[in-house]
């Protein structure tokens, strides 16, 4: 087969890459983002030039666009559409926005992700009954030498961390990038706090996570706000209780295939803990094991264990719902990857700390709206390059008069976009209006 040749020429036409942003930036206004930050944003230092609230929306956009970093902002300004949604503040503008934040207008802002994704959440599940949430920290590497809080951490990896927090469908409704080398633990109970607030009072709330929040004050404040929890306790605890009522412990087999093995057991036993809240004296710790295939020597323990601790009893949940409820964790390292590699959070653009952690919430602002998108694309919903490429690079012509602008698909992407914009545009105000709680006032 014969091929043609090919060669570039000029249009006459204006055109834009991101036909699809449009959409991105109604959801922005409908969900009232723009209201909830307002309030938390640095004030101007100048009558003239771009006001706060707009180099965060183009930072947003930006995101949605797939700017990975500063300089991409200089590049996304050629854009028509994106000039005329954003006015396109420069690369030096969007810096220096980063670097204007106090600590306190960070927390406040930060504290502002609840809200937002709460209301994403009941948009798409509005008859919402129960909310689980997984909280985790993962590691950002750095190779940066001058910037602030890269550290080398227990993995001797040179790093920044942050500890995120998404709910079943995905949404994520706490960010918090912090120094290298601090515990996992570290400012977990107050974004959970913040999560806990927006949630309707006839929600049901459940949290799973990692051995590395299976601590007391952690345990104290899911009992105190009703959260039922089942949490990975570390090899230390169960290792203690094994030793103590290993031989009082009833094992029975199961069908779940755990450490590679279709012959494990469940066993479970009451876990007591001194200064638990609401006068309880004791958790329950569920262990499943399988044998080793090889033993070494010196090895007393035949078995290989994990165990899961909850304030649930048996009646409520039991040992292998348990375990299977647990499991369901592994979600979150999806969505982490999910949002690291959407939004580049492998890397961040700044030598503050501070200035990245404001990079770091408009990714996840950016990263919600797409997420909620992606129920558009799947009904389990799919990952951000997905929606990035089938949603927002949709090439269009651009045009502009003194009364209107308008944007020119091809057939079959005009039919996409209507199909999109009908299922979000739906009845977001008439669904959420009926639920009652601090969110919606």
């Amino acid at each position: 087969m014969s091929k043609l040749s090919l060669k570039y020429t000029r249009s006459a036409k204006t055109l834009t890459s991101f036909s699809g942003l449009k959409i991105f930036s109604d959801l922005f206004h409908k969900f009232e983002i723009q209201a909830l930050i307002h309030s938390y944003l640095p004030d101007k230092k100048r009558k003239s030039g771009w006001k706060s609230s707009e180099k965060l929306l183009c930072g947003v956009m930006g995101f949605i666009a797939g700017a990975q970093c500063l300089d991409d902002f200089d590049w996304l300004g050629n854009d028509p559409l994106f000039q005329e949604m954003t006015d396109a503040p420069s690369s030096v503008t969007m810096r220096k926005f980063l670097y204007q934040f106090s600590p306190r207008q960070i927390e406040q802002l930060r504290n502002t992700l609840p809200a937002q994704a709460m209301r994403q959440r009941l948009w798409l599940d509005h008859k919402l009954h129960k909310i689980v949430f997984r909280l985790d920290a993962t590691t950002h590497e750095q190779f940066a030498n001058k910037m602030e809080g890269v550290e080398w951490n227990y993995k001797k990896i040179k790093c920044l961390s942050s500890q995120m927090l998404f709910d079943d469908k995905g949404f994520c409704y706490g960010f918090n990038l912090r120094a290298g080398a601090v515990h996992t633990s570290v400012g977990a109970i107050e974004m959970l706090e913040n999560a806990f607030n927006v949630v309707p009072k006839d929600v049901h709330k459940y949290l799973v996570a990692d051995s590395g929040y299976a601590n007391l004050d952690m345990y104290n404040h899911l009992i105190t706000k009703k959260v039922n929890f089942g949490i990975c306790l570390g090899e230390l605890a169960w290792g203690a209780l094994l030793k103590k009522y290993g031989n009082k412990i009833s094992w029975k087999k199961t069908r779940l295939k755990f450490f590679d093995s279709q012959k494990c057991e469940l066993g479970a036993c009451l876990y007591p803990l001194k200064g638990l809240a609401e006068k309880r004296s004791h958790l329950r710790v569920v262990f499943i094991r399988a044998r080793k295939k090889k033993i070494e020597s010196g090895d007393n323990h035949p078995y290989h264990y994990y165990a899961i601790v909850t304030d649930m009893s048996s009646a409520e949940m039991n040992d292998e719902h348990l375990i299977r409820f647990y499991r369901k964790r592994a979600v979150v390292e999806n969505n982490i990857k999910d949002l690291k590699q959407g939004m580049d959070f492998y890397h961040f653009p700044c030598r503050s700390l501070q200035a990245n952690n404001v990079w770091g919430v408009m990714g996840t602002m950016a990263y919600n709206l797409m997420r909620l998108a992606s129920f558009t694309i799947s009904k389990n919903g799919c990952f951000v390059d997905t929606v990035r490429r089938k949603v927002v690079l949709m090439a269009g012509e651009f045009i502009k008069s003194s009364r209107y602008l308008e944007i020119r698909l091809m057939d079959y992407l005009l039919r996409e976009v209507e199909r999109i914009k009908m299922i979000l545009c739906g009845l977001y105000f008439e669904i959420v209006k009926d639920r009652d709680g601090p969110l919606l006032h």
